[in-house]
Order: C-alpha cells, then structure tokens, then sequence
C-alpha cells in the first residue's frame, strides 16, 4: 500500500510531469503527497549553467529556473522566496490532478542526501522524480541525482521523463 509519495521539485519540465503523476498515484490510493525543493545556492551551479550564463555575458553565474535564469549568487532568502514560489506552483498542479493531501518543504545541502533525509523523515515509500532536472548536463558525466536516489533509496523510485 502505498502511504506517502516524495516528489522532488526543481522548476524542469521533469519534475513538473512527476508532480502529475505523483499526484495521479496519491489521488488513487490515498496516500500523501510530499513536495520537496532543495535549495542550490552558487558552489551547487553545475559548470554548464555557469558557461552559459558566460556566454550570454552575465556578471554572475545563473541557475535555470523553470525557463528562466536567476543569479545562483542571490542571497538565501531570494532562493528561499523562489523555493516557496516552485512549491506553491507544484502544489497547485498536484491538486489540479486530484491529490488532496498535500505538502511541501525544503531544505539546503546536496541534493542527492537531502531527498533521501527527507524521504526517511516523512516515512516516504515512493519517490516519484524527473529523470533529469537542472543539472542534466553535469548528471550525464558523474551520475544523476535519480539514478542516486534509484540505488540508495529503500523503496519504490519511479523516474519521468
């Protein structure tokens, strides 16, 4: 039976489609749905997101946020601020396909640990991902955060694409 369904959010059409169907799973069986957002402050910006932003002759460094870019270099309670803002937007459209539980957090640190720190605390039994998120480029090279949470996570992983 599933309980509780993690769902890690990042602004990437990834998450968002794993939103839909975390929901969709929480609707049927009734379960929870936890929405989780891992802060990324500067010393996280993969180096790709940095050469672009280099090549677009940005002063800082940017992160790519649901289409947009913001400065990776912006002060914890703008990332916190964005963090709420990916949350409420994540929320809505699990609502929108029927969950009613709802939750959200987040947290700060490497993302890998912090999802499954915060699956263990919420007593999750599925994380439902996107396949790739912000960092997909740098994931290629030294291995994605899904297919991390795929091999060390104590339950059922289900990875969107």
């Amino acid at each position: 039976m599933i309980k509780t369904i993690l769902v890690p959010v990042d602004g990437s059409d990834h998450a968002d489609r794993a939103v839909e169907l975390g929901a969709d799973l929480a609707a049927k069986y009734g379960a929870t749905l936890e929405l989780y957002h891992v802060l990324l402050a500067g010393q996280n910006v993969p180096d790709e997101i940095r050469q672009l932003s280099d090549k677009e002759g940005a002063e800082e460094p940017a992160l790519a946020v649901g289409g947009g870019y913001v400065e990776a270099s912006l002060p914890r309670a703008v990332l916190e601020d964005i963090a709420v803002k990916l949350l409420e937007r994540a929320q809505k459209r699990a609502e929108e396909h029927g969950a009613t539980d709802v939750k959200s957090a987040w947290g700060q640190g490497p993302a890998t640990e912090q999802i499954l720190e915060r699956a263990k605390e919420v007593g999750a039994d599925m994380i439902v991902m996107g396949s790739r998120g912000l960092s997909d480029l740098k994931g290629l090279v030294v291995g994605s955060v899904s297919h991390k949470i795929s091999h060390l996570f104590d339950g059922t992983v289900v990875t969107v694409k």
